[in-house]
């Protein structure tokens, strides 16, 4: 094992470090204005049962950041295992990120992506912390939708042996052993 000790090697180890950390892919959609806006993310954490709590990391520079502060409200989006595309639109700077999508509009009129999500979480903006060059939302789940497998028609239950992972910066779908492709 080599260690590094500059401020350029240390960033660089540390984005090399996170890269090899396997995570769950999730979508963020807010909307404020009538605008709706979203990104990708997979800064996302489980903080507390009780109340229901998660933490999302969003990026300072990010276009998405004052709609989702104007808002106080979002939803988050674990995504299907074969959801890449819609993972890559959200993570572009798509004039239109959610044109050819089932969305359906959720509580506070927040879009919900009914056919990419395994489970889409309605949560209003419990607190945000400042972390260096993010801000963590953290939002208090009040709405927990259970997807199912990705048909627009709403047949079959989630498949839990699939999910879509980031990992060495790529998208990656995980399905286990016995799993539908």
């Amino acid at each position: 094992m080599t260690s590094t000790s500059r401020p350029e090697a240390v960033v660089d180890g540390f984005r090399d470090a996170m890269a090899g950390l396997a995570s769950g892919v999730c979508v963020v959609t807010t909307t404020a204005g009538g605008e709706p806006a979203g990104l990708t993310t997979t800064a996302v954490m489980s903080v507390s049962l009780d109340p229901p709590l998660v933490a999302v990391g969003v990026g300072r520079t990010s276009r998405t950041l004052q709609t989702l502060r104007d808002a106080h409200a979002f939803v988050l989006h674990v995504l299907h295992h074969d959801r890449e595309r819609t993972a890559s639109v959200f993570a572009s700077k798509a004039a239109d990120k959610f044109a050819g999508l089932d969305v359906r509009p959720g509580r506070h009129g927040i879009p919900v992506l009914a056919a990419d999500a395994r489970y889409a979480l309605e949560c209003d903006t419990w607190q945000e912390i400042d972390a260096g060059d993010h801000v963590l939302l953290l939002g208090q789940v009040a709405e927990v939708h259970r997807g199912t497998t990705g048909r627009t028609d709403g047949a079959g239950p989630v498949d839990p042996a699939s999910a879509l992972v980031h990992f060495d910066r790529a998208f990656h779908r995980l399905l286990l052993p016995g799993a539908p492709a």
